[in-house]
């Protein structure tokens, strides 16, 4: 991005450099929002885990338990 205020800089004041600078200030914008790195990395939320969510792996089995 430096590359790029640089040239920005370089140009002779008017209308192109402004919205020269204005493309600029809203890309760094934008990739700064899109940097993963710009907020701690965590864990994701894991629910609670619930009978139901067993029964596709337990095939002819119950996730409630053995019934006699």
């Amino acid at each position: 991005m430096s590359a790029v205020r640089t040239r920005g800089e370089a140009m002779p004041p008017g209308q192109t450099r402004t919205e020269a600078e204005a493309w600029i200030d809203w890309a760094a914008a934008r990739v700064e929002r899109l940097d993963p790195l710009n907020t701690p990395p965590r864990l994701p939320d894991i629910p609670e885990p619930r009978p139901d969510d067993l029964k596709p792996f337990l095939g002819h089995w119950s996730p409630y338990g053995p019934t006699f």
